[in-house]
């Protein structure tokens, strides 16, 4: 298959335990953008926080984009925007107040990749910035306590929002048509490239729609087994050069 898009989750995927691209990582990549194939960066971090890895990667450009926040934006190196999806404060206030009543920690993440402890912290710098909005809220837990406080965020927001684990700490609430998967399928036809034509590559639950979604979609060797088994290859892990591994065997010809 002759592959035009490549997007990439970055921790755990792209990066290695040392938050490090390795150097066979980078050569595949450089390889590839020589074959006219274009690299998305698929990430739950906010603009800045996958920016300064499209510079090591040497990729800028107002044709060069980034899938940030999870799905909810869309944008340009440039900062174009060509989607944002956010969430409304009225459903910010009730899922806060229902967090804090059942003792749930959380931090609220707005589009500049600010955190907040309180909704109450977060209309006050809203307040200063009316540009400012809400991209989704952050549990955070222990190990031990993560399938459970999963399983109870499911139950009580899957009908309206997209509960999902990121980490092993870490579950995330989103609006309910966000996710990473649908964002690449918007990008991808925005460029006019077909699903059959694209390749995504992760490691965790959050990476399963764009996995499921691309015509090749692989998990990393240090993903869990559920996203291991709605992967189409299984492809080295993040700290023995995966994506670079997965590329060479896949797109570079």
């Amino acid at each position: 298959m002759d592959y035009k898009l490549i997007a990439l989750d970055m921790d755990g995927t792209l990066l290695n335990d040392k938050r490090e691209i390795t150097e066979q990582n980078k050569a595949a990549i450089s390889k590839a953008l020589a074959q006219g194939v274009k690299i998305v960066l698929n990430s739950g971090r906010a603009y800045d926080g996958i920016a300064y890895a499209y510079k090591e990667l040497g990729i800028s450009g107002a044709d060069q984009y980034m899938i940030n926040s999870g799905g909810n934006i869309i944008e340009s190196l440039d900062k174009k925007i060509i989607y944002k999806k956010v969430m409304e404060n009225n459903a910010c206030e009730a899922i806060a107040r229902n967090l804090k009543s059942e003792k749930i920690n959380y931090v609220l993440i707005d589009t500049e990749g600010n955190s907040y402890d309180s909704y109450q912290e977060w209309m006050e710098k809203r307040m200063l910035n009316t540009d400012l909005a809400i991209t989704k809220f952050m549990v955070h837990t222990h190990k031990r306590n993560l399938e459970e406080t999963a399983e109870k965020l499911h139950q009580e927001y899957d009908a309206k929002f997209f509960v999902v684990v990121t980490s092993k700490r870490d579950i995330e609430i989103f609006p309910k048509e966000v996710n990473k998967g649908k964002a690449l399928e918007k990008l991808a036809k925005h460029l006019k490239i077909k699903p059959e034509q694209v390749m995504a590559i992760g490691d965790l639950d959050n990476d399963i729609p764009m996995i499921k979604f691309a015509g090749l979609g692989v998990a990393m060797d240090n993903s869990p087994e559920n996203v291991k088994a709605i992967s189409d290859e299984i492809t080295g892990d993040d700290n023995h050069s995966g994506v670079g591994q997965a590329i060479e065997k896949y797109v570079l010809n």
